[in-house]
């Protein structure tokens, strides 16, 4: 089995993550802005941002997924089979996402450095993972459940996570391919695991999409925006 075939990002739980993301990217896109979204699976994020205005690249490597994608009928985006890594086009893009996927990646400074290479001068790195200090993870550990907030659960090794990376991994990776953050934010409060918060109504989960602006820290997921960086930045 693909991981395709295991894991649906339009069903699985986590699209509540997806949909958050995308609502924090938008703040910063523009009508007209070029996006490039790296690991775009079945298009989710991608109709998000054409609908607020952007023209979207989409680039995963599964088939299944960009046939989904394309299914989708995004009259701002077209969608490329590739290696997100290895990824070389010849465009520049004014917003380069990548959310939820650089846990999945061998060498994440290499993915930030393909990210870089592709920003257009002015424009913004969006990177968005998942939180070791998110709440669910902090209660797991007062409870003996994990005995550390990066240790990689039962259900991230299920889905091919191969380390989870704090905010200052994050920073550190990304100054290393010459970036520096200019926003940091927390993706939906998540006190409970996913099949428990699977049994909420939706209008308490949009509480906790909305309440992640008072404890970003502490959010579910971490989301950094970057900007080249400065010799100011490079200290």
């Amino acid at each position: 089995m693909t991981y395709a075939d295991r894991y649906d990002p339009d069903t699985d739980f986590d699209r509540w993550y997806t949909d958050a993301t995308a609502r924090g990217i938008i703040e910063w896109v523009r009508p007209g802005d070029t996006v490039l979204e790296l690991g775009c699976a079945t298009g989710r994020m991608s109709a998000a941002l054409c609908a607020a205005g952007a023209t979207v690249v989409g680039v995963d490597h599964a088939p299944d997924y960009l046939a989904r994608a394309e299914q989708r009928g995004l009259s701002g985006a077209r969608f490329v089979r590739s290696d997100i890594v290895e990824l070389d086009l010849p465009d520049r893009f004014d917003h380069v996402v990548v959310a939820n996927v650089m846990h999945e990646v061998p060498e994440p400074a290499t993915l930030f450095a393909t990210a870089t290479r592709h920003l257009a001068t002015g424009g913004h790195v969006h990177v968005s993972l998942q939180n070791p200090a998110s709440i669910h993870r902090l209660v797991g550990r007062e409870m003996g459940l994990i005995a550390a907030l990066d240790e990689v659960s039962e259900r991230g090794r299920a889905f091919d996570t191969i380390e989870v990376l704090d905010v200052e991994r994050l920073t550190s990776l990304g100054l290393g391919a010459g970036l520096a953050v200019v926003h940091r934010g927390g993706i939906m409060l998540k006190p409970l695991p996913n099949d428990l918060m699977a049994t909420l109504p939706d209008a308490v989960l949009e509480g906790f999409v909305a309440a992640a602006r008072h404890l970003p820290e502490h959010g579910s997921m971490n989301y950094l925006v970057f900007r080249p960086a400065t010799e100011v930045d490079r200290g």
